[in-house]
């Protein structure tokens, strides 16, 4: 058996499904303009409704299929998809809904699935919970990027519900199966970015400027290329392979103990800062989860930019998911039919979040700190 099967033979029996539904991709957001193309391929020209509290790199694979993002709220408990909003950012060009679950709680599926037509594709982002599948979605997109659960730097994967629409699944499942191998190109990229990010790192501006120009001739592989943020999804999609499928299958053993870590020490957060006050803990985020960030929210945007700098300064990485939204902002908003306006909870939500890091280097001081930098600015 192919290591590339072992990878699929382990989302299946994570998340209850068959091996033969999955497929494995260079990166998510690729795999998610593969499917959407094929949206676009059976159901013509359109819409695809998301929430603008999310990164760039979700969104510009819409615009890459030739498909129109539309926008939908956030909600302030789940940090994901408002369904209640969804009736006015539906209509008769709306082919698909994404639905993302952000940060690693399991948003309501089913309740988007319930609040459109049919026909409309229901697309489940499981980039923050990997190996999360819900049999109400269409198609399932997880990854094996940079930053989320697993500490792996590339990859994704695809499942494709058997009970999908049958044109449509023929379609994607096509497009899915005769990916091409990754570049050689890619391979040297994947090889040759963590040295280059660290060396840049420690060189300051200078060295941050250089790995910008490195990236946009592909030899290194940034979480966000320099092209994302004009609305480019940087390509091409390929099949997983080479160096980046092996660091996924050799990281898989370990998901279980990562998992376990990251609900310790997001346990440790949700603790200690359960009765702080003028910091809150969004209502989905105030249960035993496992998550790849946990995020709070502070009362006003000078005080969550204050503690940003604070959590800097005692070396936590607050991260800056999602601040501003359509993170880390397009170049030209109008390109994305984007009004920060007609999302005002979203906007609000973007203003006011900050997201404390679980990976594995997190240690109990650590955490710790990060309590007590948020208290100060808050």
């Amino acid at each position: 058996m192919s290591t590339a099967d072992d990878v699929r033979g382990w989302l299946a029996a994570r998340s209850g499904t068959d091996a033969g539904d999955w497929f494995l991709v260079s990166k998510a957001r690729h795999g998610m303009e593969v499917l959407l193309s094929a949206v676009a391929a059976c159901r013509g020209p359109g819409t695809v409704v998301t929430q603008p509290f999310t990164c760039i790199t979700a969104v510009n694979p819409i615009l890459a299929a030739g498909l129109t993002p539309a926008w939908a709220e956030t909600s302030p408990a789940t940090l994901s998809l408002d369904v209640r909003s969804l009736p006015r950012a539906l209509s008769p060009a709306t082919r698909a809904v994404v639905v993302q679950h952000t940060f690693g709680p399991v948003a309501d599926v089913s309740s988007a699935r319930a609040a459109v037509p049919a026909g409309v594709v229901i697309v489940e982002d499981s980039a923050h919970a990997l190996g999360t599948v819900s049999r109400a979605a269409d198609v399932s997109v997880h990854s094996f990027g940079l930053d989320k659960m697993l500490p792996t730097r590339a990859g994704g994967a695809v499942w494709v519900n058997p009970a999908i629409e049958p044109a449509l699944g023929g379609e994607l499942i096509a497009r899915l199966s005769t990916l091409p191998a990754p570049t050689a190109l890619a391979r040297v990229a994947f090889r040759a970015t963590p040295p280059i990010r660290r060396a840049a790192g420690r060189l300051g501006v200078a060295g941050h400027a250089a790995f910008d120009l490195l990236a946009r001739a592909d030899l290194v592989d940034p979480s966000i290329h320099p092209a994302e943020k004009r609305g480019v999804n940087v390509g091409p999609a390929t099949a997983l392979g080479g160096p980046a499928l092996a660091a996924v299958a050799a990281s898989l053993p370990r998901y279980d103990s990562i998992r376990a870590h990251r609900r310790t020490i997001a346990a440790s957060y949700r603790e200690a800062l359960a009765r702080a006050a003028r910091v809150e803990i969004p209502a989905a985020f105030a249960r035993d989860v496992p998550l790849v960030r946990f995020p709070v929210l502070l009362r006003d945007a000078e005080s969550a930019s204050a503690a940003f700098t604070l959590l800097d300064a005692a070396g936590v990485e607050p991260g800056d998911w999602y601040r501003p939204t359509l993170c880390p902002g397009p170049k030209d908003p109008g390109r994305y039919g984007y009004d920060p306006a007609a999302t005002p909870v979203a906007t609000d939500l973007s203003q006011r979040v900050l997201n404390l890091p679980t990976a594995p280097f997190v240690t109990q001081e650590l955490a710790r700190s990060a309590v007590a930098a948020l208290q100060a600015a808050a």
